[in-house]
């Protein structure tokens, strides 16, 4: 899957999911303006970390376990509720960021090299 593909799928996967999380019926266009945003820049940051310049580039910012590490931070991030507008918007950009990356291994997962379990650090 190349770069661009992971970014649309990102970006309309973030959108829906904005759009669904809105609380408010009037914010709802915002929420998926902004998942799709975030989505798509943030779509191929794990390219970024490990970037795609061997077929064996799969390690741990690859794997299953950063997978379910960075799932569970996500749950742990979107359950904060915070007071500033700072807070707010590093809130969202992280949703954003976490979701994308969760987006792309995902993506990364249905090809035929897959995922490994846990990968090497280096």
């Amino acid at each position: 899957m190349n770069a661009a593909e992971h970014r649309i799928a990102a970006a309309v996967t973030l959108a829906a999911v904005g759009a669904s999380l809105s609380p408010q019926d009037e914010d709802r266009l915002a929420y998926a303006a902004g998942g799709c945003a975030g989505g798509y820049c943030f779509g191929t940051l794990p390219d970024l970390v490990e970037p795609a310049i061997n077929p064996h580039h799969r390690q741990f910012f690859h794997s299953l376990v950063f997978a379910g590490l960075l799932s569970y931070g996500v749950y742990k991030l979107y359950q904060w509720h915070p007071q500033t507008t700072e807070e707010k918007i590093l809130r969202a950009i992280g949703l954003a960021a976490g979701g994308a990356y969760l987006v792309h291994l995902a993506l990364d997962a249905t090809t035929r090299r897959s995922l490994p379990l846990i990968g090497r650090l280096a």
